[in-house]
């Protein structure tokens, strides 16, 4: 019998890659747990371009509603780049076993949760992907009541 697990296909956009890359090798140097996994899924990727990647495809600053295997619910968060946290209630990092997990799935693929201390079977099935942020978030330039300094927030 044959055990080997097929892992669905994935895509990430090529400054994702970049992106993920660097980190995944960075936190390879400083012994990080899901070092290995990132990259990992990082080389069995498919990298294209922005304008190539498909709408139903999980990239970062994308939103995507999943559910855990067993779960009756459904969650809706942001995959982010650890750098970019900025609304934690809303996101949910690539370093953590369901944000690696779900990198690079299309809508209705599953993906085996790795790195978890969740049940060894656990899975993340994605129901729904988008919307894309396309835009940056902008710091919002204020002035302190005393006029003396300006400050970003």
């Amino acid at each position: 019998m044959n055990n080997v697990l097929h892992l669905p296909p994935i895509m990430v956009p090529a400054h994702d890659y970049s992106r993920l890359m660097r980190a995944a090798q960075e936190l390879a140097e400083q012994g990080h747990p899901l070092a290995a996994p990132l990259l990992q899924e990082l080389h069995r990727a498919t990298v294209c371009t922005a304008d190539e990647l498909p709408d139903d495809v999980v990239a970062l600053d994308t939103f995507v509603t999943y559910r855990m295997s067993g779960d009756d619910t459904s969650d809706k968060r942001m995959l982010i780049h650890p750098d970019d946290r900025m609304w934690p209630p809303a996101e949910l990092s690539i370093l953590t076993p369901v944000g690696l997990a779900l990198l690079g799935l299309r809508a209705g693929h599953r993906m085996p949760v790795i790195g978890s201390s969740g049940p060894p079977d656990a899975c993340v099935e994605v129901e729904a992907v988008g919307p894309r942020v396309t835009g940056a978030f902008v710091p919002v330039r204020t002035v302190p009541p005393d006029g003396a300094a300006t400050r970003w927030s």
